[in-house]
């Protein structure tokens, strides 16, 4: 339990300063000045996934590439939608973003040395990221991924 608590607090810390203020602070608003919010969150995950590629070039074993890459364009949408949908609430972001990531860390890590399996479990961790994302469009619609509310104006 320590081991998971730690792990979020760094997490957050990490996902906060080097990820969040830049995809969500200040990419995101500015794309939504231009482009419906889905669009945007869309293009955020085109820059986003490459964002990983040291990573995932450096440990291949560790993230196999397409359900990533299904997985980080899937985040991206959920990620933009709670953004607007908490009035540009930075630290929910985080939060989010720093328990997904925690969770696929430690969900994963008793598989990672059994390939089939572990590719497996990404794909339904991916699987069902994509199907969140895909609730929160039917849900909050494509143009604001806000339901009911405009989105925040910035």
């Amino acid at each position: 339990m320590l081991q998971v608590a730690g792990s979020i607090v760094v997490t957050i810390v990490i996902v906060g300063i080097f990820e969040e203020l830049g995809w969500r602070g200040f990419l995101l608003p500015r794309l939504q000045r231009d482009y419906r919010a889905l669009p945007a969150a869309l293009i955020i995950g085109l820059a986003w996934f490459p964002w990983h590629l040291p990573e995932l070039v450096s440990d291949p074993g560790q993230r196999p590439l397409t359900p990533f890459a299904v997985y980080i364009f899937s985040q991206s949408v959920l990620l933009a939608w709670l953004y607007n949908s908490t009035q540009a609430s930075l630290p929910v972001v985080v939060l989010f973003h720093a328990a997904f990531n925690t969770f696929t860390k430690f969900f994963l890590a008793d598989l990672q040395g059994s390939p089939y399996p572990y590719l497996v479990a990404w794909w339904v961790v991916a699987g069902a990221v994509a199907v969140l994302a895909v609730a929160a469009v039917a849900y909050a619609g494509s143009r604001d991924l806000v339901k009911g509310a405009p989105r925040p104006a910035h």
